[in-house]
């Protein structure tokens, strides 16, 4: 299907978005405040080695160590240098992840310096075309190390495959330099910025058009395609409106909905999508849907509109982790099997390879996603402060009882007290005296003032002896 590329660049921030068939599919930003990490080689220091859980903390030279895996190959040491990639990057308390196996991806070929092996993408199906990239793979692949061919290097002439993978070699050449001669923790490789990133990895020959909003970021992309042989029919445009690239192409209403957690469905069902420390939970409702005369099947409509939804909604807002998805209660254990087939049919074309284990009785679902990065709802958004990012505050009527026991705890206190003055949040002031008010001069025999006051959290207020005395 015909995709479009679009970046947008400032100093402070790069975003990505892939289009297809006019549908925001992949959104991506990355802010200068807030480095991403992965792809980054270190020169590290294990700081200590935990074997409880078989893993190693590095010193990086950063705010915070990054977490090595070590399974069942206990051979680091304290103190001990270590070279190692970051595979994920920090996450709240949590500092990155990292590994030994170094990779570096181009556009048709992944090397491998630590792996001595050769693969070819699964998705090359044609034998004689596989046999073809594994001959010229095995005449470049430089002794000990490894080579990968990708899914893009289908039918490219030899020269540009060669150049792709003489010049990875070239970049672990200097890394590896650069390592015999720093001291850890020390920095040796940084992974290219986003823009540059999504047209190496995201790139195919379904890539109809690449719009750039900024003339820096232009000439880099331009100097990148002209060196690709798929992007050799591809339009590149520069982005000079006013407007912003993402509004003006279209697609600015869905990133508005980004904040959103419930998603509509066609039918007029509809997904509440919820994330908690330890997942993501998404839950299918029927809405006002009322369908068609069997109910099975109007569940099955909606469940189905529910699968495709899904799919697109965790590559858009890149939720990784473990989602669990109750889908509404189908009895047929065939129909429970469709959903299935739906929701992997649905994930194709997402890079982050997402695995949908069985249905439950309960007709609950779970995914599994690849998580590398911060997810948008991360870089996007921070914790309410009203809330604290729990999302509820305490009811009006809650709040309403607190306020009557102070003050009933007042007039106890001070038995001269007849006037008051009660300052709250203006939705609490309008709550109590338009319900309340009367009712509790009358019952606590005083008279009560209440003032709005917009700058005090929702749930605080002030109770003040207004007698004068």
């Amino acid at each position: 299907m015909p995709q479009q590329i679009i970046i947008s660049s400032t100093p402070e921030e790069v975003r990505m978005g892939l289009v297809q068939d006019g549908v925001l599919r992949e959104y991506m930003v990355e802010r200068a405040m807030s480095a991403h990490l992965v792809g980054s080689i270190f020169l590290g220091r294990v700081s200590n080695v935990v074997k409880g859980i078989q893993a190693a903390f590095i010193d990086i030279g950063l705010d915070q160590n990054a977490f090595l895996y070590l399974g069942d190959s206990q051979d680091l040491t304290e103190g001990a240098s270590v070279m190692i990639q970051i595979i994920k990057d920090p996450r709240g308390t949590k500092g990155p992840t990292a590994s030994r196996e170094i990779t570096f991806p181009g556009h048709y070929a992944v090397l491998f310096p630590f792996s001595d092996t050769i693969g070819i993408s699964r998705r090359i199906t044609d034998e004689p075309e596989r046999i073809r990239l594994r001959k010229l793979a095995e005449k470049w692949k430089p002794a000990g190390m490894g080579i990968v061919i990708r899914t893009e290097a289908e039918g490219v002439e030899a020269d540009i495959l060669e150049s792709d993978i003489t010049s990875l070699v070239a970049e672990w050449n200097v890394v590896e330099a650069r390592s015999k001669r720093a001291k850890a923790p020390a920095f040796l490789h940084r992974e290219l910025d986003l823009s540059v990133r999504m047209v190496r990895d995201y790139f195919t020959r379904d890539v109809i058009e690449v719009i750039v909003d900024d003339r820096e970021t232009f000439q880099r992309i331009q100097a990148l395609l002209a060196g690709m042989q798929v992007a050799e029919d591809t339009k590149l445009r520069l982005w000079d409106s006013g407007e912003d690239v993402f509004s003006g192409l279209g697609v600015g209403e869905t990133l508005a909905s980004l904040a959103d957690r419930r998603v509509e469905l066609p039918s007029g069902g509809y997904l509440v999508i919820d994330h908690t420390e330890a997942m993501t939970v998404i839950d299918v409702n029927s809405g006002s849907y009322s369908g068609k005369n069997n109910l099975e099947e109007t569940i099955m409509e909606i469940n189905r509109q529910a699968a495709r939804e899904i799919a697109h909604q965790l590559r858009l807002r890149d939720i990784g982790g473990i989602i669990v998805v109750d889908f509404i209660d189908m009895h047929s254990e065939e129909n429970r099997q469709e959903i299935l087939a739906v929701l992997e049919a649905s994930f194709t074309g997402d890079k982050m390879r997402p695995r949908v284990q069985d249905i439950t009785a309960l007709n609950l679902v779970e995914i599994t996603r690849k998580k590398s990065r911060q997810n948008l709802e991360a870089v996007l958004f921070a914790d309410c402060p009203v809330c604290s990012g729990s999302g509820r505050v305490q009811s009006k009527e809650a709040i309403a009882l607190e306020i009557k026991r102070r003050i009933r705890g007042l007039l106890k206190k001070q038995g001269s007290t007849k006037e008051i003055l009660l300052v709250a949040h203006p939705l609490e002031a309008e709550y109590l005296q338009q319900h309340l008010l009367r009712d509790w001069n009358r019952e606590l025999s005083c008279h009560i003032t209440v003032e709005a006051d917009a700058v005090l959290h929702v749930e605080a207020f002030m109770i003040l002896d207004n007698s004068g005395s």
